[in-house]
């Protein structure tokens, strides 16, 4: 396939930044299939909660970017956010069925660590951990029985069946 440099817009500092032909060919090389929605001094500050420097951002070639202090990349955001714990929300509330229920394959992440399945008759989607699938040949789509918990973060699958 053949790349081309693109110019994309960046969520953060509003500016626009290259995504190169060789990064396209990096992210497709890796099964990424999304396009990078901040550019690289964001995406860093994000990822490292490294401080970013106050005025245009380095690599906004529109001239119009700012790095806005207190943005979700900034540093100060990104510690605000790893301080408040999964355990501070509310639980799950929702009924959860008694006994395996039937569920679809929605969504199976690329790196296989975990898969989202649909309850059919309820509706509601589950978090299935690859440690439950990874013996097994599942695809999006397939129809499989599951044991549904209640957790933290919503319902989970505590174990799964594959129909035929």
């Amino acid at each position: 396939m053949s790349y081309a440099d693109k110019e994309i817009a960046c969520r953060e500092c509003g500016g626009r930044f290259i995504f190169t032909a060789g990064e396209q060919e990096f992210y497709a090389s890796k099964g990424f299939i999304n396009e990078p929605t901040r550019c690289p001094a964001q995406r860093r500050a994000r990822k490292y909660g490294a401080p970013l420097p106050a005025g245009p951002c380095p690599h906004d070639v529109s001239g119009m970017g700012v790095v806005r202090s207190g943005s979700p990349g900034s540093a100060a955001s990104a510690g605000e956010r790893r301080s408040s714990s999964r355990t501070e929300r509310a639980p799950y509330t929702g009924r959860l069925p008694n006994g395996p229920v039937l569920a679809r394959v929605l969504h199976i992440d690329p790196t296989g660590r975990f898969l989202f399945a649909r309850v059919e008759p309820d509706g509601f989607d589950v978090y299935v951990h690859h440690s439950l699938f990874r013996e097994v040949n599942v695809r999006e789509g397939d129809q499989v029985r599951i044991q549904v918990e209640a957790s933290d973060r919503g319902p989970r699958a505590c174990s799964l069946w594959v129909e035929s």
